[in-house]
């Protein structure tokens, strides 16, 4: 089983993909495959920077970043994976076409805010409020024109998480959804 999953900014996809990992899945990073091209190049992995990278692969590739995520799990012969993070909407079709199933994450901008204020996952996380809320229009909306626009994506979602509340709650909701896939 393919699980490709979009969310918001903060929204707790990390949090997911590790319960997620302790059930037996697979996970593959797009943002950690993006940075590790980024280092390469020697560019700051910041949102902007990942974001600008993650539309020159999607010219390049099908599905784009996906693309790698996706090839490395066929090497590895891993049928249960996690493709995280979906940002476009060609990448939730590309999911599709190769068998997955899409997965929402969302929560409150202000709860998700917090929740990345904590994290401090280097620079990208490095933010005002107003920077985020910028981020996050950027990002989800769709501002750019081409690029991400994760509401899109999560439009697509075959079920969806919305995590406002304690992690007892998050991980019951994660096993409503298993629950609906294995029947």
């Amino acid at each position: 089983m393919i699980i490709g999953i979009a969310g918001t900014l903060g929204s707790g996809k990390g949090t997911v993909v590790n319960y997620l990992k302790s059930k037996g899945f697979t996970h593959y990073s797009s943002s950690d495959v993006l940075k590790k091209i980024l280092k390469e190049r020697n560019i700051v992995a910041t949102r902007e920077n990942l974001s600008k990278l993650a539309n020159e692969l999607i010219k390049d590739y099908e599905g784009g970043v996906l693309h790698f995520s996706h090839q490395y799990a066929k090497d590895a012969k891993h049928d249960n994976y996690i493709l995280e993070a979906l940002h476009r909407v060609s990448e939730g079709e590309y999911v599709r076409k190769i068998g997955g199933i899409i997965l929402g994450i969302d929560a409150d901008i202000k709860i998700r805010y917090e929740r990345v204020i904590k994290r401090k996952d280097g620079k990208k996380d490095d933010v005002t409020f107003s920077q985020f809320i910028a981020d996050s229009e950027r990002e989800e909306e769709g501002k750019t024109g081409s690029g991400p626009n994760i509401r899109a994506v999560m439009e697509m979602a075959d079920y969806t998480i919305f995590n406002d509340n304690n992690l007892e709650k998050l991980y019951e909701d994660v096993d409503k959804f298993l629950a609906t896939i294995n029947d």
